[in-house]
C-alpha cells in the first residue's frame, strides 16, 4: 500500500492543489482507497469542514480507517457511490484520485454522484489521459503481449482509461446534469512501484498490479521470466541517477453540480 501510495502521490497533490478545499468544506472522497487524499484534504478543511471517504473494496476501508486514527473529521464508509446510499449526503465538494473509472454504467453512476452534492457544489477528478500518454503502463502491457495472447484493450469498458477521452468524459458530466466542466491536463513521472524504486521492482510490481497480471498466472515460468527481463530492460531506460520516472498524463476535470 505504501509504494503504491507514494507512486500516485504527486498526482493526488496535483488534484488537491486545483480543488483548493476550504475550511468548512464537507467533502466526500469517491474511490478513496486506503484514505491518503481523504487525510490530506481533512487537514486542508480544519476546523469545521469533514471528509467522508467512499471504496467499494472493504479491505481498502479497513485500511483507510486504520491510518486515519485520531484523525477526528475524516471518516469511511464501504459502499458503491453509484449505486447505494452515503451517510452525510449533500456535501459541498467531491474528490476523486482514479477512482470513477470503473463504473459499468457511467451514465447512471454519473448522475447519481451529483445527486451527492448540494446544488452548485464542485467537482474534482483526476483519470487517466489515454494509453499512449502513459507508457509506465502501455509500454509494459505491449511487452506482455509479445509472450502472451491479450485481448486488444476496450477504452470504453471500466478499467483505468475508461475516461481518457475528454470529450467523452465531458459529454458524460453534462448529461449527468454538471455544468462548467473543465478539464485540464497534469504531466508527470510515475515511479512504477513507488518512490525509491529500481527497474526490477518496476517490472514485479507491473507483473502483479497491472491489468495483464491475470495473464501471467495462465504461463509458465519460462514466459514469465522472459516477460520480466524485458521489463526491465523497458523500465531501465527511464532509470537514472537511482530514480525511475516513466512518463504520466492524466487529467484534472471540475465540474459543478447543477440544479
Amino acid at each position: 500500500m505504501d509504494k503504491f501510495e507514494s507512486m500516485l502521490e504527486p498526482l493526488g497533490l496535483a488534484l488537491l492543489e486545483r480543488a483548493a478545499p476550504l475550511p468548512g468544506d464537507r467533502i466526500v472522497d469517491i474511490g478513496c482507497g486506503g484514505g491518503w487524499t481523504s487525510r490530506k484534504a481533512a487537514a486542508d478543511v480544519l476546523p469545521t469542514g469533514s471528509v467522508r471517504g467512499i471504496d467499494i473494496a472493504p479491505m481498502l476501508v479497513d485500511e483507510a480507517t486504520s491510518r486515519a486514527r485520531g484523525i477526528a473529521n475524516v471518516a469511511f464508509t464501504c459502499a458503491d457511490a453509484g449505486e447505494g446510499d452515503v451517510p452525510g449526503a449533500p456535501f459541498d465538494r467531491m474528490i476523486s484520485r482514479l477512482g470513477v473509472m470503473f463504473f459499468a454504467d457511467p451514465t447512471s453512476a454519473f448522475a447519481r454522484l451529483r445527486g451527492l452534492l448540494r446544488i452548485g457544489g464542485q467537482l474534482d477528478w483526476a483519470v487517466w489521459a489515454p494509453p499512449e500518454d502513459n507508457p509506465w503502463m502501455s509500454g509494459a502491457r505491449k511487452i506482455a503481449a509479445k509472450h502472451v495472447e491479450l485481448a486488444p484493450p476496450d477504452l470504453s469498458a471500466p478499467g483505468p482509461f475508461a475516461l481518457s477521452d475528454p470529450e467523452r468524459l465531458a459529454g458524460l458530466l453534462t448529461q449527468a446534469g454538471f455544468t462548467d466542466v473543465d478539464i485540464v491536463s497534469w504531466n508527470g513521472k510515475q515511479a512504477v512501484g513507488g518512490q525509491g524504486s529500481t527497474p526490477e521492482h518496476a517490472a514485479d510490481f507491473a507483473m502483479t498490479a497491472f491489468s495483464f497480471s491475470d495473464a501471467m498466472l495462465e504461463i509458465g515460468p519460462d514466459a514469465r521470466s522472459a516477460i520480466r527481463s524485458d521489463l526491465v530492460a523497458y523500465y531501465a531506460g527511464y532509470y537514472c541517477a537511482g530514480v525511475l520516472a516513466v512518463p504520466a498524463k492524466a487529467w484534472l476535470v471540475q465540474a459543478r453540480s447543477g440544479s
